[in-house]
């Protein structure tokens, strides 16, 4: 995907209020508290078995995994012993009797009910987003926007997430769609949705991104790039409270306001759906109309001048409208943390329960980084997006177990002062010129195993 280059005005950034930094582990360990899973056993009628690898010591630990290079289950469990007599109170805990082998992990991740994972990243979500909304202001918005990941190449996955095919044939490898919403300016996502990409059971982008709108904070401008600038977007959208920013293919958007769109316009429209809208979306009212704008302004695209196309439900002035449409190239880099640096590319799970756990908790993984990230740079008077994501990830893996292990407020609070300190020197370079060498292309899985491979000479 090549960059889009949009030249807008950005007026210099207010200074940011001081923040609280102790509240900010503070809210990962209510979450993840004993007590708060009690209470979501009792709500959703499921027992939580007595053991040492409870629900919170599982959920931990599966975040550790994924924040750690190695990913591996021993580094998981290493990971957690600092911290299971704060977590656990299973009497082999207290007697210091617990085995370092992962077997326990491995069978309580298996166990562990997918709808505790859902409603615990929700909680961890929705407080971290009220957390960081508190100390800044502006109206929230969020960028939509799908990938594909490949998974291990098992019959139940193959069954669940079909592979792509051609006219040569199947490929071997399974492929998830996913589409997240991440809040433009911190980064932050919300909860992932997914299905299969190829076969009778395929799901849209546009399908997922539907089912995003309605656990989004409420009231957020909701944006999206051309893939999402169709009718069925901006109705369920206005339909679910959130204001859009969209933008439209140059057909699109003669056909809502007419053949003569020159820059600057800033024209009033109402948009109804189309044939091809009804006939791809048939559970849209017969009565489905949109009130918006249309905006028409002057970009640069591959070195040259081209037109962007906006249509929004939004009354705020024109060039701030553009302004929020101009860091939607945020996400290309929020995708590359979550597919790279979080390891979320290609998940190891075997099977499609396990998958979509890991899912979930690598993007919960994630937002624990873009929290101390944005704290970070609120302390230091800078944008959160001035920051390395992956120097940040480093420096939060080593830090979590002492801050777990942590006994007192005092020693917390001093242990938190410490490592946002250091989060906030991970400035990223700002180059006055381009790179000297050209940015590298993410690395494809090859599509069968190397030892399939004609002449290869380990093949038997």
């Amino acid at each position: 995907m090549k960059k889009r280059k949009i030249l807008v005005r950005v007026g210099p950034a207010a200074a940011p209020p001081e923040v609280p930094v102790e509240g900010i582990f503070q809210l990962y360990r209510r979450v993840f508290y004993v007590g708060y899973f009690e209470q979501l056993s009792r709500e959703l009628g499921i027992r939580m078995a007595s053991r040492i690898f409870n629900w919170t010591v599982v959920i931990l630990g599966m975040i550790l995994q994924r924040l750690d290079s190695k990913g591996t289950l021993h580094a998981a469990v290493a990971d957690l012993m600092p911290a299971l007599g704060r977590l656990s109170g299973h009497r082999r805990v207290r007697e210091k009797r617990v085995s370092s082998n992962p077997g326990a992990f491995s069978r309580a991740r298996g166990e562990l009910p997918m709808s505790v994972v859902e409603q615990s990243f929700d909680h961890l979500f929705q407080s971290l987003h009220r957390e960081r909304r508190g100390v800044r202001s502006g109206r929230d918005a969020f960028l939509l926007d799908g990938s594909t990941l490949t998974l291990e190449a098992t019959l139940a996955l193959a069954a669940e997430y079909p592979p792509a095919s051609n006219q040569h044939g199947e490929s071997h490898w399974p492929i998830m769609r996913v589409v997240v919403g991440h809040d433009l300016r911190t980064g932050l996502a919300s909860r992932p949705d997914w299905g299969p990409m190829y076969g009778p059971r395929a799901i849209s982008e546009q399908a997922l991104a539907d089912r995003q709108m309605s656990r989004l904070p409420a009231g957020c401008v909701i944006v999206g790039d051309r893939n999402f600038g169709i009718f069925a977007t901006a109705y369920h959208a206005t339909a679910t409270g959130h204001p859009v920013v969209l933008r439209l293919t140059e057909a699109r958007a003669r056909a809502l306001a007419g053949p003569i769109l020159n820059c600057g316009t800033d024209r009033r429209v109402l948009w109804k759906p189309s044939a091809w809208d009804r006939a791809k979306h048939s559970d849209l009212p017969a009565d489905a109309q949109v009130n918006g704008r249309l905006l028409v302004e002057r970009i640069e695209q591959d070195g040259k001048p081209a037109k962007l196309y906006l249509f929004t439900t939004g009354e705020e002035p024109g060039d701030e409208i553009v302004a929020v449409y101009g860091q939607r190239w945020n996400v290309e880099t929020d995708l590359r943390s979550l597919k790279r640096t979080v390891r979320l590319h290609a998940l190891r799970s075997r099977t499609p329960a396990m998958v979509a756990k890991e899912l979930v908790l690598g993007v919960a993984a994630y937002n624990l980084v873009r929290s101390f990230i944005d704290a970070a740079a609120h302390k230091a008077g800078l944008e959160p997006r001035e920051l390395s994501f992956s120097y940040a990830q480093d420096l939060v893996y080593a830090a979590l177990p002492a801050l777990l292990s942590a006994t007192s407020p005092e020693e917390i609070k001093e242990r938190l002062q410490e490592l946002l300190r250091r989060v906030a020197s991970c400035k990223l370079p700002k180059r006055k010129k381009k790179r000297a060498y050209a940015r590298k292309l993410w690395t494809r899985r090859r599509s069968f195993p190397t030892y399939h491979t004609k002449g290869n000479s380990n093949q038997k």
